[in-house]
C-alpha cells in the first residue's frame, strides 16, 4: 500500500516540472522576439548613447563627484530553471540545422546546462554523409557540456528511460518514439514534453498524433494552432 502514494507524489512532481518548463519556454520565445525588436529599434542610437555616457563620466571626474555602488549588497536574481539542477534531460530533435526549431532547442539545452542539468541531444533524421553545419553545431553543444548521442542507439533508449524529462521538438520528432523506444514507449510518455511548431495538414498523420493525448505535456506555439491540433487529433483518433 506504501508504493501507491509514493508513485502519486512522483507523478505530481514530474507534472510540476513539465508545467515549469512549459512556462519558461513560452517566456523565452517571447523574450527572443522582444529582444530582437528592441535591438532593431535601439541600434541606431547606441553609438550616441555610449558617447554621452563617456562624456558624463569625464565631467563627473572633473567635478570630483564619485558615485560608488557596492555590488555585494545586491541580492543575486534566482534563475527560474534552478529546480532543474542535476536533472537528466533528453532533447530529441527531428534534424540538426540552422532552422528555427533546432536552434530554439539548442538554446534550451544551453539554458539547462547553465543551471547544472545533465543534457543529452539526439537527432532523429541525421544525414549519413558529413555535413559542415551539423559538425559545427554538434561541437558547439559538446563545448557547452551537452552530450550528443545517436538517436537510434541503445544509449538513447537507456537515457530516455532514466531521464527526468524528455523533450520532443516538432511534430515530426514523434516518429522517434515507436521507431526507437518500441516496447518502452509507455514508460517514457508520462515524462515527455512535446514542443510542436507545425500547423500544416500533412503533419496530422496517425503516427504523429496517436501518442499526443498520453504525453506529460505539450507546448504549441499559439492558441489557434493548439486548437487546430486538438480538433485534428480527435478526428484522427476517432
Amino acid at each position: 500500500m506504501g508504493k501507491q502514494p509514493s508513485a502519486w507524489i512522483t507523478t505530481q512532481q514530474k507534472k510540476r516540472w513539465l508545467l515549469m518548463i512549459l512556462l519558461l519556454l513560452s517566456l523565452s520565445t517571447l523574450m527572443a522576439f522582444l529582444i530582437r525588436s528592441t535591438f532593431d529599434s535601439c541600434s541606431n542610437g547606441s553609438i550616441n548613447n555610449v558617447g554621452n555616457f563617456i562624456r558624463e563620466g569625464q565631467e563627473e571626474e572633473k567635478g570630483g563627484t564619485h558615485h560608488q555602488v557596492n555590488h555585494n549588497d545586491e541580492a543575486p536574481t534566482p534563475n527560474p530553471l534552478d529546480f532543474m539542477k542535476s536533472k537528466l534531460v533528453l532533447l530529441v530533435s527531428h534534424e540538426l540545422s540552422l532552422s528555427g526549431g533546432p536552434l530554439l532547442l539548442m538554446e534550451l539545452a544551453f539554458l539547462l546546462r547553465e543551471v547544472g542539468a545533465d543534457v543529452v541531444w539526439v537527432t532523429n533524421q541525421k544525414q549519413t554523409e558529413s555535413d559542415d553545419i551539423i559538425y559545427s553545431l554538434e561541437h558547439k553543444m559538446l563545448n557547452r557540456g551537452v552530450q550528443v548521442f545517436s538517436a537510434k542507439g541503445q544509449e538513447a533508449i537507456d537515457t530516455a528511460l532514466k531521464a527526468d524529462l524528455v523533450v520532443l521538438n516538432t511534430a515530426v520528432a514523434g516518429k522517434w518514439l515507436d521507431a526507437v523506444l518500441k516496447e518502452h514507449v509507455a514508460d517514457v510518455l508520462p515524462k515527455v514534453l512535446w514542443w510542436i511548431h507545425e500547423m500544416r495538414g500533412h503533419y496530422f498523420k496517425l503516427e504523429y498524433v496517436k501518442h499526443l493525448p498520453l504525453v506529460g505535456g505539450a507546448m504549441i506555439d499559439s492558441h489557434t494552432t493548439a486548437n487546430y491540433w486538438k480538433n485534428r487529433t480527435r478526428e484522427r483518433l476517432g
